[in-house]
């Protein structure tokens, strides 16, 4: 897999970590508008159907109140009819009259007496008289009555005293048989008032005329649409009712826009909050991953070009050495025996200087190196690493300048490893300079020991010049060497307490500066003088 696919891979990490989060928040907020939703539609249905009973309990409990006030009124009226019948009719004048003419007159005149309209407008009911065997019924407001009605009337009360009965039966325990017809047609000589809220509700009134005198004749009021009045409140109350469920829809309408806009805006923050937390989290997984993924493309290639890098110096100390043995055979000259020599000479060198590197960068990685450090002096380690170093590695000519005062103060630095820097330095100016001079320098800077490595070559660029002390890094013109040099310095000098700089300008040459702290029994020295 290429390093760009594996970076497009661990930048999805962040794409999809984002993803998440705004799903689940997504997910919160339909959660929340199903929540809200049902306890809407919940407190709406309760609001009605709360209504709709407190409408039904009190017309209830007020049409108690008028049932009975209208059944003492027709109570009252009966007995009125009954007293103002006997003042105006002596019981004598009846008692040679046969029983159909008494009752015929008696019905006649509870209809005159019932008929004005204080009375229809009052009741808008009906009278009717029983003799016993028949009823004669009339109704007070339109005329002839609809025999219907009355029978109507007696279901109704036959059937609430059915469910008295099966609701109450310790009130009916000294008559089992108890019914309506049979308390009606008792005729007893005290008026009875019945009501039921059956159908349109009805009352019934009733007395017989027995208790005024000997004549058995029974004398009834009944108010057939008693709950006509129920319409106005209940179309009142449901008026009232579509109003307040108005209101109350209003209110939640306005609930749901204020919480729509919190959470609006609760949504928005929450999506910069995610994409910066997104960022934060998944940029050291994402960072950490594209490094690793860059640091194993770089290894690979760095066994792949060692590999030819340690091939090469091979391939030619091969091919000098059988070129020396064949030259010894035919007896060749010693000069360029020793030619050839100093050649396999030289690329051992260059392969000890590369094994080397990687030794060293194994022991960093895995925190194997140690510094034996003590006083240092630079100028017989510059001299004796250049003696060691540079004519082996200088193959492009160069010129090498050494200006190290006599006067300099040592350093505390563990003398092998400060020689793999300047190693390291000294061929890197080696093979990018041509014709050119390296300039080797040190001087005193306070407590430390400023030294500086330059050349003429041809720099390093700009898109290099920031990666040049990672590990495995070669520069993008770069044909040679192992990545490791300058990582090596940087991690040696470091550890010394040390810094070490770079400038350089591409076609004009690299100067690398780097500090050592002055070893300690030259501080105590000048101190005490």
């Amino acid at each position: 897999m290429s390093l760009n696919k594996k970076t497009s891979k661990s930048r999805a990490l962040r794409r999809n970590l984002l993803i998440a989060l705004i799903s689940c928040l997504l997910a919160v907020i339909l959660i929340c508008t199903a929540i809200f939703k049902m306890i809407y539609t919940q407190a709406y249905r309760n609001v009605d159907a709360h209504s709709d009973t407190l409408t039904d309990d009190i017309v209830s409990v007020v049409s108690d109140a008028y049932y009975q006030q209208f059944s003492s009124a027709m109570a009252t009226d009966l007995h009125n009819f009954f007293t103002q019948l006997c003042w105006s009719a002596e019981p004598c004048d009846y008692q040679f009259e046969d029983k159909e003419t008494v009752d015929n007159d008696i019905f006649n005149r509870a209809v005159n007496f019932f008929s004005p309209s204080e009375y229809a407008d009052y009741f808008s009911n009906a009278v009717f008289l029983y003799n016993g065997s028949s009823f004669s019924c009339w109704d007070l407001g339109a005329g002839e009555f609809n025999d219907t009605i009355l029978t109507n009337a007696f279901d109704a009360m036959e059937r609430k005293i059915q469910r008295n009965k099966k609701e109450n039966p310790e009130n009916y325990t000294d008559n089992p048989n108890f019914s309506f017809y049979e308390e009606f047609y008792r005729h007893t000589s005290d008026s009875e008032v019945w009501y039921s809220k059956e159908d349109n509700g009805y009352i019934i009134a009733w007395s017989n005329f027995s208790k005024y005198t000997n004549i058995d004749c029974c004398i009834g009021l009944l108010m057939y649409d008693a709950d006509n009045w129920t319409v106005p409140i209940r179309e009142t109350a449901q008026y009232e009712n579509s109003v307040l469920l108005e209101k109350l829809d209003g209110i939640f309408k306005n609930y749901i826009y204020v919480m729509l806009g919190l959470i609006g805006g609760v949504s928005l923050l929450f999506l910069i909050i995610s994409a910066v937390l997104s960022k934060k989290i998944a940029a050291p997984v994402v960072s950490e991953h594209d490094m690793l993924v860059q640091v194993n493309e770089m290894k690979t290639t760095f066994l792949s070009e060692v590999s030819h890098e340690l091939k090469t110096p091979l391939s030619a100390m091969s091919g000098y050495a059988q070129d020396t043995e064949r030259e010894l055979i035919n007896g060749a000259e010693t000069t360029l025996v020793q030619e050839k020599l100093r050649r396999i000479s030289s690329e051992a060198n260059r392969m000890a200087l590369m094994v080397t590197q990687i030794l060293d960068a194994t022991r960093i990685e895995e925190g194997r190196m140690v510094l034996n450090r003590s006083a240092c002096d630079l100028d017989s380690l510059v001299r004796m690493t250049v003696e060691t170093y540079f004519a082996v590695l200088n193959q492009n000519h160069n010129r090498l300048v050494i200006r190290i005062p006599l006067e300099l103060p040592k350093v505390d630095a563990d003398s092998s490893r400060l020689q793999r820097v300047f190693v390291n330095l000294i061929s890197n100016a080696l093979k990018h300079t041509h014709d050119g001079t390296i300039l080797i320098k040190a001087e005193e800077d306070g407590a430390y020991v400023r030294v500086t490595v330059k050349d003429t070559g041809c720099g390093i660029s700009e898109e290099d010049l920031p990666h040049i002390w990672e590990r495995y890094y070669k520069g993008r013109h770069s044909e040679t060497g192992t990545g490791l040099g300058l990582y090596i310095c940087k991690f040696i000098v470091e550890s010394h307490g040390g810094t070490i700089d770079v400038e350089s300008e591409a076609g004009k040459g690299t100067a690398f500066c780097f500090t050592l702290p002055i070893a300690a029994s030259v501080n105590d020295s000048d101190e005490k003088s």
